[in-house]
């Protein structure tokens, strides 16, 4: 399903959010992304804003929503949520920045904390005291939420992102366990959609699986966008080329031309609906097959990413709650994050989402929602893997701009649809430098 263009963002015709606009949000443009839910009631009462993102499992929203009434019931501080679309949030984070007004707390995803981090407060302390109680933060945690040698985002969670397969189908081509090469599940892509069973990974507007399908393609075929120094871009390389030569046989060879138009629940709409056998997701599909689709859980498994010639690589949204300077309310903001990050409510949240969300705090790695199915095992070992935007160089501004552009998909997208190797990873590399090149 082709998403909606929203007339407050201008968008260039591969869909990317133009420099002008991404961050110098205009006055009109402001004013049309209403923040009418966080207006305050003026009686002097702490009110915390929350804006976050739509959870594809609504039972996880859900349990922040309780969560928040029994906040509120026991501290005496009203606390709301707002969800909306995924792909919405950097847009809608970069105006409250421009306006100077908006939500008290933001979901940072991956490298928010270094994009916005100008217009969020210190959170060390927070971070800090979750870190003694909770055993430590993981390396992921450490890369979304530290801008130099200061946090500015607590870490939330992690979605862990691993191929999402159809078991059956792929005994029906010869295949007892998932390709452990790309090479070889090109192969096996040919033949499952030779059987009417494509394979399917999102190369539309899709801020969450998009990017986390691509990245570790790239980075798997040895390509990547900067050097070390996280400064000199490098996506113009033989690499780079394997790479978007391996995306475009896939594409022909196992895909349907509607992928290029997904956004984040595309490919969970068609996977419930039977008409595809292979993608990349959080275990959201899984999940909701419980009560959509019982009869598919039973043949729905999960498996990492590939390897390829450089290694087996894999990006997964890691998310930090951030609180604004602009905030009223620091104070409150960050005793509700310290309360909502316990174990007694995190382990609620998480365990309703079954391993659509993992902990970024060591503690919960052992968290009893692993022991709850074997099919999830797989699921546990994904963070070790995990890169983020911009590697091998460090996290930075440029980087998470970069992946919020889409610029890594669009130019495995623009392979797709027919452009040469050489002219689409030439188009990226013009836009690294430009985005790059302003730091």
């Amino acid at each position: 399903m082709r998403k909606k263009k929203h007339g407050s963002v201008h968008t260039g015709g591969d869909g990317t959010i133009s420099r002008r606009k991404f961050l110098g949000v205009t006055a009109g443009a402001t004013a049309a992304l209403s923040f009418g839910t966080f207006i305050r009631s003026g009686l002097g009462a702490a009110k915390i804003n929350v804006l976050t993102w739509s959870n594809t499992l609504n039972a996880m929203d859900d349990t922040l929503r309780e969560q928040a009434k029994q906040y509120t019931k026991e501290k005496g501080v009203e606390v709301s949520f707002e969800f909306i679309n995924q792909s919405d949030l950097p847009t809608k984070t970069a105006a409250a920045v421009e306006s100077g007004a908006g939500p008290d707390i933001i979901t940072t995803w991956s490298d928010g904390a270094h994009l916005f981090d100008k217009a969020l407060i210190d959170v060390s302390d927070v971070t800090g005291s979750l870190g003694k109680q909770l055993k430590g933060w993981t390396n992921i945690a450490k890369d979304i939420g530290i801008v130099g040698k200061v946090w500015k985002t607590v870490p939330w969670g992690i979605i862990p992102i691993i191929v999402v397969y159809r078991s059956d189908w792929l005994e029906e081509v010869g295949y007892r366990k998932f390709p452990d090469t790309y090479d070889e599940m090109l192969v096996m892509a040919k033949k499952l959609k030779d059987k009417g069973h494509p394979v399917g990974f999102a190369l539309g507007r899709a801020i969450g699986d998009g990017n986390q399908s691509h990245y570790p393609m790239l980075w798997a075929f040895g390509g990547a966008e900067v050097k070390k120094d996280g400064k000199t871009v490098a996506i113009n390389s033989p690499e780079t080329a394997k790479a978007v030569d391996y995306r475009r046989k896939l594409y022909q060879a196992g895909e349907t031309e509607d992928i290029l138009s997904w956004d984040d629940s595309s490919n969970n709409r068609a996977f419930l609906a039977e008409a595809l056998s292979v993608t990349g997701n959080a275990a959201s599909i899984y999940w909701a097959e419980q009560k959509n689709a019982p009869h598919l859980r039973k043949v729905t498994n999960h498996a990492l990413w590939p390897k390829g010639p450089a290694g087996r690589f894999g990006y997964s949204t890691a998310m930090g709650l951030g609180i604004f300077k602009f905030s009223k309310f620091q104070k409150e903001a960050k005793a509700f994050i310290t309360w909502l990050i316990q174990p007694k409510q995190y382990s609620a949240w998480i365990g309703v989402g079954e391993g659509q969300i993992a902990g970024l705090a060591n503690y919960y790695e052992d968290d009893p929602v692993w022991k709850k199915d074997s099919k999830l095992e797989v699921v546990r070992e994904i963070p070790k893997y995990v890169r983020m935007p911009g590697y091998p160089g460090p996290p930075s501004r440029p980087a998470a701009e970069a992946m919020v552009k889409y610029v890594i998909v669009n130019m495995f997208a623009r392979a797709a649809k027919g452009m040469s190797t050489a002219e689409t990873i030439k188009i990226a590399e013009q836009e690294l430098k430009e985005i790059y090149g302003k730091a």
